[in-house]
């Protein structure tokens, strides 16, 4: 896809900043490049950056509505395996709390804890992708929390994620759940790197723009 297609596909669905605009483009030429269709952490920290480099709190809020609707694009798998359990929606209900304020911090912190650690344990037992899904949830309450962990001053493109994945962002699980494994898996032939590109290339014309328009300059968070 060139980098023009691109501008003319995102300015279709909402008004966005030129860098922002250009970061999305290149991010795309990146990952059709990569040989694994991966978005390196890089960029997305980049993405992140711009997402509000004058106003933190305006950036945390769009930052956290990003992890939250990256999540919900994958709840479908976690329903496959487990039809009768909400406790993904009810980590990504929370997450919209915490930014609302309408709960303790420290409360939300403990339960992210402790749903992280389910999850690990689910991963050890069971071998979908359902548990991935789950991870992804607990890190985008992590980031509704905390925010992304990142550096906006010391941005490396070409810096990708931790095999050790335990501090890796929602996305990173998000596309391991959609791709059905995280990119290092693809010599042994269990991740699909058509879907990788297939999950990037929405998270970046989709939720990235539908992110910037989620929260307005009057701090107006809308909810999923």
């Amino acid at each position: 896809m060139k980098a023009l297609e691109v501008v003319a596909k995102i300015e279709d669905l909402v008004k966005i900043t030129f860098e922002l605009e250009k970061l999305i483009a290149d991010a795309l030429e990146s990952v059709h490049h990569h040989p694994q269709h991966d978005l390196n952490l890089g960029y997305r920290q980049a993405i992140w950056a711009a997402l509000e480099p004058d106003n933190d709190n305006l950036g945390h809020q769009r930052r956290a509505f990003l992890a939250n609707l990256t999540v919900r694009r994958v709840l479908p798998i976690w329903y496959q395996t487990f039809p009768h359990d909400d406790t993904p929606q009810h980590i990504l209900a929370e997450a919209e709390q915490v930014i609302a304020g309408t709960i303790n911090k420290e409360v939300a912190q403990k339960d992210s804890e402790r749903f992280w650690q389910e999850m690990q344990q689910l991963g050890y037992k069971d071998s979908s992708m359902a548990f991935t899904v789950g991870c992804a949830a607990a890190q985008a309450l992590n980031t509704a929390i905390e925010d992304e962990i990142f550096d906006p001053d010391d941005i490396d493109y070409n810096l990708t994620d931790n095999q050790d994945t335990e501090g890796n962002d929602a996305s990173f699980f998000a596309a391991c759940a959609y791709a059905n494994g995280p990119v290092w898996q693809i010599k042994s032939g269990k991740s699909d790197s058509t879907k990788r590109q297939e999950f990037w290339e929405w998270w970046l014309t989709q939720a990235v723009p539908a992110a910037w328009e989620a929260v307005r300059e009057q701090k107006e968070f809308v909810n999923l």
